[in-house]
C-alpha cells in the first residue's frame, strides 16, 4: 500500500457509487477501508481495482458476487500468464545452451 488515501466521502463523490455499493467490495474483501482519527479511506492502490468494479456494476450491471467471481478469474489467468512467461522464458533458457 503506498499511503496514500482517498476520504471515503469523496471517493463515493467521485465515482458516484452508492455507500452500500463500498461496504458491500469491503465485506467481500475486494476494497480496503482505513479507519483513521474518526475518518474513513480508500487507498490509492484500491481506486483502478475499484473503477473496474465501478464500471462492471453500473454499466453491465453485475452484482457484487459476479464482481468477486471476475476478480477472482481475472486474478487466477493473471497468475498463469505469468507462470507460462516463466516457463517460456526457462525454455529459451535450455534452447540457447542446446538442450
Amino acid at each position: 500500500m503506498s499511503g496514500n488515501r482517498l476520504l471515503y466521502n469523496e471517493c463515493l463523490r467521485v465515482y458516484e457509487v452508492e455507500e452500500s455499493f463500498i461496504e458491500s467490495l469491503r465485506e467481500v474483501g475486494l476494497v480496503h477501508v482505513i479507519h483513521q482519527d474518526e475518518e474513513r479511506f480508500i487507498e490509492y492502490d484500491d481506486l483502478s481495482d475499484l473503477e473496474q468494479f465501478v464500471r462492471w456494476h453500473y454499466d453491465m450491471d453485475i452484482n457484487v458476487e459476479g464482481i468477486e467471481a471476475l476478480y477472482h478469474m481475472l486474478e487466477r489467468i493473471r497468475s498463469l500468464q505469468s507462470e507460462m512467461d516463466r516457463i517460456r522464458s526457462e525454455l529459451q533458457f535450455y534452447k540457447s545452451i542446446g538442450y
